[in-house]
């Protein structure tokens, strides 16, 4: 099946060679020659990841990259697509205006899905004539190595639109979940900025350092959850025992509903973390790139055990 790819920036390019590695025709559209230069140095700098990190071979990275194209030409881009990816930036005006001309554009069967991470889908879709196809499908970063899609049902999404995203992107090594309200922050985001508050309230009452507390994620419930969900956790330890500790804990816990003081003061110093060189910690003793590298060694590590890959 055919498939078209809307952006060129952090998320596009991995979703692109994620479809093309599945088989599929791609189009990448880029809004100019040069944000398509950009996006096939990432489709190319993604597949080398893979196959260095033996999770494909050089011969299915090379049928990958001739099945991808690029396209300056919105309309000829998803002409002939029975899926669109959507990532542009962040903007409900942008993505509305981009998904009613997919609306005219692409072919009526056509699924168009928003990789949005936090925007309701059926705000995106609310201009649509045919809002039923329109769903989000949000890839998490690395996209071209992270497994997990949330797919989410807008008040107008229909089953089979959720149902075609679910085998498509199984077929391509995904695995996905379903968000069955249009909620902000969706299913994967809610849990993790629901631990960046408890995070931040730790530092600003003094518990403990930045830097003990990614020790204790990371080196505590973090470790264990790729094989030991947080709900699996709680029927091990016992409900009975997760109700007692809930009963006293619960309230002790961050209830913020802001952002905490040390946060703003920090962002209004121009401490904005690894791009300024200072945020949480001081990025001009660490290397931002050895990070980023340390941790998708790790994933492509996980997914090659996954696999039975040696």
């Amino acid at each position: 099946m055919r498939v078209a790819v809307i952006g060129t920036g952090m998320m596009g390019p991995g979703i692109a060679l994620t479809m093309a590695l599945a088989g599929h025709p791609v189009t990448m559209f880029g809004r100019s020659a040069d944000s398509l230069a950009r996006g096939q140095a990432a489709v190319d700098g993604g597949l080398q990841q893979l196959c260095d990190e033996r999770l494909t071979t050089a011969r299915s990275a090379n049928a990958a990259r001739r099945r991808i194209h690029g396209s300056t030409d919105l309309a000829a881009a998803v002409s002939q697509a029975a899926f669109v990816f959507e990532s542009v930036s962040e903007e409900l005006d942008l993505k509305q205006h981009l998904f009613g001309q997919l609306d005219r554009l692409a072919p009526r069967r056509a699924i168009l899905a928003s990789n949005t991470s936090g925007l309701p889908i059926t705000r995106i879709a609310e201009h649509m004539t045919y809002p039923g196809r329109a769903a989000t499908a949000h890839f998490w970063n690395p996209a071209h190595l992270m497994p997990l899609v949330e797919l989410v049902k807008g008040e107008r999404t229909s089953e089979s639109t959720l149902e075609q995203l679910r085998q498509i992107l199984g077929s391509a090594g995904k695995r996905t979940v379903t968000v069955r309200k249009d909620v902000p922050g969706q299913l994967g985001n809610r849990l993790q900025h629901a631990l960046f508050r408890e995070a931040f309230h730790l530092i600003q009452e003094g518990v403990a350092s930045v830097e003990d507390v990614d020790i204790a994620v990371k080196y505590g419930p973090g470790l264990r959850f790729p094989a030991y969900g947080l709900l699996e956790h709680a029927d091990m330890v016992g409900l009975d025992m997760m109700q007692a500790i809930d009963s006293y804990l619960f309230s002790a816990l961050s209830a913020a509903d802001a952002p905490p003081d040390f946060l703003r003061e920090l962002i209004a110093r121009g401490d904005l973390g690894a791009k300024t060189g200072r945020g949480l910690y001081d990025w001009t003793q660490r290397n931002a790139s050895d990070v980023i590298a340390a941790r998708d060694r790790f994933i492509a590590a996980r997914l090659r055990e996954a696999r039975h890959i040696p």
